[in-house]
């Protein structure tokens, strides 16, 4: 098979086409064809800037054109737009649109007040960056009082850049704006930023407020009016006074913005003001406190302003150069940080401190020197951080692996991988990728500009080993390489396998029709694109099969056959070949004789109904006993209302299976039906349905389709997986439910039902998964059940409690039962262990174990135990059954032997009772539940040996049964 390769192009009659304009709002769309093999890979900028990736574009690519979309443009969407393709074969090609938006100004730019005198004002400004794709015609100049919301138009007819405001009131404070108009409309509005009075005083001062203060004296500072009333600014003028005090006195004059009060009273409370003066005279004062005279602390603080966001970058090689102003009362201790960690000064950091800046300086920058640094101020008073991120630029890490292979052929391969964690401060802006066969040690260049992180490397030697490198690249530099695995160019597939049966119809005196059926098995790879198939046809007499010649290869599973000589008979054998090869033959079409078509084929022998429902009908039937000489290209089937004579076609495509459903029908409705076969020489004559059929839903109760292959009971081993698969069928269709026998279905237990099946599935199959699940099928018309056998394989479940006996000092008897669940397989052994309770590690005291007691000895007397069984099968030890409460082999009290009522005579009986246990057991006796005390009619005497109960004056109350409890000194009851 060969492969070409074209060197891509731009349509140039696409790229003669440099200016799209479009209105503001509009959906702009921009497909430019190409062409080339393999297909180009696609870069779209906007002036130097990627779009690609920029989720504010959309970008469809095919294999011949890109298309590049816009939605809702603005006049920010104006610009040069840069298409860029290649593949690998010759140079890149690029191309540019203009896209010009139709929209309003943007906002005019430096509005500032030029000059105020008595009522009149004088604004200045730049026109907008963005004209909006046309003239600005105009600017519209407003005013707004500064205690209103409403702004009033001043003029709409203003066509320079400067204007002047007249008739304003002097009392008054306005804002003003500028918004430039053009041909589509008003743009965005500029507006000062301080209200003006229109009068030839200055303006108030700005942000008064208190630098510094110590016992005697305060330090103010203050910016300048934003308007200095037409003149120069002489001086500034501040006075003072006590709070409570209603007269201010000077305080002095400053032609600086700050001052410094002295001769003040320490603790006193003072207000001061401000004002500015001009030759028109003073401005309007600004007040600021109270203020306490006092020596105040000023928390330190780091002044960042020069450094946006806290962010900055560097190139690799270079110097950083960080200086901060700072302030603090006491003056602060300074320390930096990196990363957290302190950093000290060597030949490459330096650090300095002034009166008010410090600063950090590196030189030579490398790569580790990116990272947060933090200047530490501590006064003593308050210790205070300031974070500055340094981003060192460089070039970008190497990819991310491993390489993945995709695809992997004869001749090429597709190659993908990941971004680079670190992208070196820039944006990745390409690719490169190289190959070396395995058994040569130079590298050859396969492409330097890939912009996506997938690549399909072509022109490969079928059988060599290759390795490859990618290497990623910015603006700075490139990446160390990412090498792949070794991997040999071959097909990772096989042929496919043969078609199905040709079928011949549509016959005529010089040609055919031939169809078939796709491959049940692609080899791996499906029949489309250049994978096709080959037809071959062969002469009745001849052993020789020659190729149908085509001028185009075939995709589809149909093709016409021309050129035929009238008369011959021919047969055919259909082929299909993907990418490793032709597949086998598919058997032979029957011989047909090529001629015109004779006679239609007679009707079909039987047509019955094989399901209903309310709006459909089922149909089958059998071929026809004649096809009229030639093969039957399919059936056409009629239905009419039995009412009527009126035949309709249901079929728009000819069927060529022998059973259909017709749909649509009324429900309710009686319908006939018939059905035509149809060869080459037309439609036959009809068979139809021997009685009207009802369009009516067949109730069905449910019914379960089991084959041979069925299977009562599942046997599984643990962590394994149990499916469950039921198919059944019934109208209405039936609700299927799973249930477990004795227990809810388990979190892991996943049922999947389908109008026609059932299926459970269990994975990681655990000994709890043991049991009968039951699928149960009900509908309107019955129900149906089937019940499975789970059985899996696993270690034992817990043995049953553990209970005591004969405890004895220094030994005692171990009981419990066998466990609920075997795990599937008959129990070997049991495995005893022990532990002291102070102590966290088993000890064993039997590894085989058969029987279901087990006497253990050589305990510690008065030393609490626990004890645990674990049983065991052929899969292994399952888990362990351990007692609740410890228990210490100390002489248990022994249960009473007998109860002798010793005297019952007149009015007074006594039971007497002997017991043992070492130490002597507490003794309490009961009446039913109620614990019996000592008073004037009962008496309870207790010796080492025995116990007796005396109940004087016995009356109809004391009737009942008589409990006797012996505890022990350590755990444990005995009744």
């Amino acid at each position: 098979m060969f492969f070409f390769t074209e060197e891509c192009e731009i349509d140039l009659d696409v790229a003669l086409r440099t200016q799209i304009t479009a209105k503001a709002g509009e959906n702009v769309e921009i497909l430019i064809p190409f062409k080339g093999r393999p297909a180009p890979n696609v870069t779209w900028r906007k002036g130097e800037k990627n779009i690609t990736q920029d989720p504010r574009y959309h970008i469809s690519n095919t294999e011949s054109s890109t298309l590049l979309t816009i939605e809702q443009v603005t006049r920010d969407d104006s610009g040069k737009y840069v298409l860029s393709i290649e593949n690998g074969v010759g140079e890149p090609k690029t191309s540019f649109v203009n896209i010009k938006v139709f929209d309003t100004p943007g906002p005019c730019q430096k509005l500032i007040v030029k000059h105020v005198s008595r009522g009149n004002v004088t604004l200045a400004w730049e026109p907008p960056l963005i004209n909006g794709g046309s003239e600005i015609t105009n600017y519209v100049i407003e005013k707004r009082d500064a205690t209103k919301r409403a702004y009033s138009s001043v003029t709409t007819k203003c066509a320079h850049t400067t204007f002047k405001i007249s008739g304003l009131s002097e009392k008054t404070p306005f804002f003003f704006r500028v918004l430039a108009e053009n041909e589509t409309g008003l743009g965005e509005p500029c507006e000062t930023a301080e209200p003006v009075k229109a009068t030839e005083v200055p303006g108030p001062i700005k942000d008064l407020s208190m630098k510094d203060s110590t016992k005697t004296s305060v330090v103010l500072q203050w910016n300048k009016p934003d308007y200095d009333g037409g003149s120069i600014i002489s001086d500034y003028i501040i006075e003072k006074k006590l709070k409570d005090e209603q007269e201010w006195s000077p305080a002095g004059n400053s032609k600086a913005c700050e001052f410094e009060a002295t001769k003040l009273k320490e603790l006193s409370v003072m207000d001061f003001r401000v004002c500015a003066r001009n030759e028109k005279g003073q401005s309007d004062f600004t007040q600021v406190g109270p203020i306490t005279v006092k020596d105040y602390v000023i928390p330190p603080e780091a002044d960042l302003s020069e450094i946006p966001s806290g962010q900055l970058s560097v190139r690799i090689g270079h110097n950083v150069h960080i200086e901060l102003p700072y302030k603090g009362k006491p003056r602060p201790t300074m320390q930096w940080l990196k990363d957290n960690l302190p950093l000290k000064e060597s030949e490459q950091v330096r650090f300095k401190k002034t009166e008010n800046k410090v600063s950090l300086n590196i030189k030579n920058v490398k790569k580790e020197n990116g990272g947060k640094y933090t200047l530490v101020l501590d006064n003593g008073v308050c210790r205070k951080s300031f974070n500055i991120v340094v981003i060192t630029l460089g070039s970008p890490s190497k990819p991310k692996g491993p390489i993945r292979f995709d695809e992997i052929r004869a001749d090429s391969v597709i190659l993908s991988w990941d971004a680079p964690d670190d992208d070196g401060g820039g944006e990745i802006t390409c690719y490169t990728v190289e190959k070396r066969e395995t058994s040569q040690t130079s590298w050859k260049m396969v492409c330097s500009s890939v912009a996506r992180t997938t690549f399909k490397v072509t022109n490969l030697v079928q059988g060599s080993e290759y390795q490859f490198r990618i290497r990623a690249e910015n603006k700075y530099g490139v990446s160390p390489g990412l090498l792949s695995p070794d991997i040999v160019a071959k097909h990772q597939f096989r042929p496919p396998g043969p078609p199905g049966k040709p079928v011949v119809f549509n016959v005529t005196s010089d040609g055919m029709s031939i169809q078939w059926d796709a491959p049940v098995y692609d080899g791996g790879s499906e029949v489309i694109g250049f994978h096709h198939y080959i037809l071959e046809r062969r002469e009745k007499k001849s052993l020789r099969w020659v190729k149908v010649s085509s001028k185009r290869p075939i995709t589809e599973t149909r093709y016409r056959v021309t050129g035929l000589t009238e008369g011959n008979e021919y047969e055919f054998q259909v082929m299909a070949e993907n990418g490793a090869g032709v597949g086998p033959a598919s058997s032979t079409s029957r011989l047909i004789k090529c001629r015109e078509p004779t006679s239609t084929p007679s009707a079909p022998t039987v047509v019955k109904v094989t399901d209903t429902t309310k709006s459909s009908v089922s149909l089958e039937w059998t071929k026809p006993v004649f096809d009229g000489g030639m093969e039957i290209i399919g059936y056409i089937i009629e239905k009419c209302k039995a009412s009527l004579d009126d035949w309709h076609k249901v079929n728009l495509e000819t069927c060529i299976n022998t059973k259909f459903t017709v749909t649509e029908l009324e429900a309710g409705e009686e319908y006939k039906f018939r059905v035509r076969a149809v060869n080459g020489a037309g439609k036959g004559e009809p068979c139809e349905v021997s009685n009207p059929v009802q369009a009516v839903d067949r109730l069905t109760s449910p019914e379960i389709d089991i084959d041979a292959s069925f299977k009562q009971t599942h046997i599984v081993r643990a962590g394994g997986t149990v499916r469950l698969h039921i198919a059944f069928r019934g109208r209405p269709v039936p609700v299927a439910t799973w249930t477990k026998a004795g227990s809810e279905l388990g979190v892991r237990t996943d049922v999947q039902t389908t109008e026609t099946y059932s299926t459970l599935t269990i994975e990681n199959c655990t000994r709890d998964d043991s049991g009968k699940f039951t699928l149960a099928l009900e509908n309107n018309s019955g129900t149906k059940s089937i019940t499975f056998t789970v059985k899996v394989l696993d270690t034992p479940g817990p043995s049953g409690p553990i209970t005591f006996k004969d405890v004895t000092r220094g030994s005692i008897t171990l009981m419990w039962d066998a466990p609920v669940n075997d795990g599937g397989s008959r129990i070997r052994h049991y495995i005893v262990e022990k532990r002291e309770a102070s102590r966290r590690s088993w000890q064993e005291v039997s590894g085989k174990c058969t029987r279901q007691i087990l006497r253990v000895g050589d305990l510690a007397e008065g030393v609490p135990y626990f004890f645990r069984v674990i049983a065991e099968n052929e899969y292994g030890p399952g888990e362990p059954c351990e007692n609740v409460d410890p228990i210490v082999a100390t002489e248990e009290p022994a249960p009473p032997k007998r109860l002798d009522i010793v005297d019952t005579t007149g009015s007074t009986f006594t039971i007497d009772i002997p017991i043992s246990g070492r130490p002597v057991p507490k003794v309490t006796w009961k009446l039913e539940e109620i614990r019996l005390k000592e008073t004037e009619r009962v008496k309870i005497k207790t010796t080492k040996d025995r116990t007796t109960l005396i109940v004087k004056d016995s009356m109809r109350a004391d009737s009942g049964k008589y409990y006797l409890v012996l505890k022990r000194s350590f755990n444990g009851l005995r009744k």
